[in-house]
């Protein structure tokens, strides 16, 4: 890293934990991971474009471990492929302040680390890799809280399942003011697609399935686990877009200016919200159901949406804010709810106090 970015080596393998990190820099901060999340089925509208399957509503999740195979290589990359086989993955993370209205945030180090189609880390003793950097690296989000990885779809080791680790930090000069690790699951039918095919299929024996992987069972408990959907092929590649929201983040010039007049002004002096349903559709999150709305927002705008039953709500979510642009709003349905029809009512309120309410008719599938 230049400039003063990140720290030495008293970061490597795991010296610098979430809990230290946070004492040394007198902050706390829960976490906040949203992104695309396996479809249950059709649900009305078409799928949202790519863009809004980025993390957008912030969605609470449980912090994960960074492992035993962290390494502070600081290698600022975006390929960090390094001469490993395997099939081609383009990982586009998007990283948000939650607690300012999901402003990006610009600035932050992100770091990823995984291992090969073996099933080895790189600069590892025990792998018998040690002074190699392949598949680790880190970048720094753009205005738009940005950075894309060009890596291989991870291959898979005893005890865990498929994963990618990440790792978000923020520094001022040599001091680590923010870090916060988690991990990214995928879905098991693309890992079968994957493992089918050379060099994953020289290996056999695979023992742990996400249904089986502790820590993705944790995320899955809590309904929010951290899965891009993927399109593409083992052969042709794979694309993914992922979003990280974090709190408690330092406070920076660039957010202050992202929630300042500029956002303001866009509702002041009008009377009707700028903000619209563009599509709506069930998906699985973990061992929940859940309606995943793609929502068009051209100012901030507070979000609320009721599934109605019978004169009352089965299921019900509430966004005090969401920054302008394509956004996902999660609506969490209650594993005792039955399959059936259902009415959405979604109001949505801009800064200004003025409110916009939409109705649709969903279809509530089976759990």
């Amino acid at each position: 890293m230049t400039g003063g970015g990140i720290e030495s080596g008293a970061t490597r393998r795991g010296g610098m934990t979430r809990r230290r990190a946070l004492g040394l820099a007198g902050a706390a901060g829960a976490a906040y991971v949203a992104g695309p999340l396996r479809p249950l089925g059709a649900g009305g509208d078409a799928a949202a474009p790519a863009e809004a399957e980025a993390a957008s509503s912030c969605v609470l999740a449980p912090e994960v471990t960074e492992g035993p195979y962290w390494v502070d290589v600081r290698e600022k990359r975006s390929d960090v492929v390094a001469g490993q086989s395997g099939a081609p993955l383009t990982l586009d993370l998007y990283v948000y302040r939650s607690d300012d209205s999901c402003e990006p945030e610009p600035g932050a180090v992100v770091d990823i680390w995984h291992c090969n189609a073996s099933g080895l880390y790189s600069d590892e003793a025990a792998n018998g890799t040690s002074g190699q950097t392949w598949l680790r690296g880190y970048q720094e989000t753009d205005a738009a809280g940005h950075v894309r990885f060009t890596t291989i779809y991870p291959g898979w080791y005893a005890g865990r399942t498929v994963h990618i680790h990440v790792r978000v930090r923020t520094f001022s000069g040599p001091s680590t003011t923010y870090d916060f690790t988690t991990q990214i699951f995928f879905a098991e039918e693309d890992s079968a697609a994957v493992f089918a095919t050379s060099p994953y299929d020289s290996r056999s024996g695979r023992d742990t399935t996400n249904a089986e992987d502790m820590i993705y069972q944790q995320e899955a408990r809590a309904g929010n686990v951290l899965m891009p959907t993927l399109s593409g092929s083992p052969s042709a590649g794979y694309t993914g877009t992922v979003g990280i929201g974090l709190s408690g983040l330092p406070a920076s010039s660039s957010s202050g200016s992202g929630s300042g007049s500029g956002g303001s002004s866009s509702s002041s002096g009008d009377a009707k919200v700028d903000a619209s349903l563009l599509s709506r559709r069930f998906i699985h999150a973990g061992d929940r159901r859940e309606l995943l709305l793609g929502l068009r927002a051209g100012e901030r705008i507070a979000a609320e949406a009721k599934l109605m039953r019978g004169g009352r709500a089965v299921a019900h979510k509430k966004i005090a804010a969401l920054a302008p642009g394509r956004r996902n709003m999660a609506v969490p349905i209650a594993a005792a709810t039955p399959a059936g029809a259902a009415r959405l009512r979604l109001e949505l309120t801009d800064r200004a106090g003025n409110s916009h309410t939409i109705h649709r008719r969903v279809q509530i599938p089976a759990g």
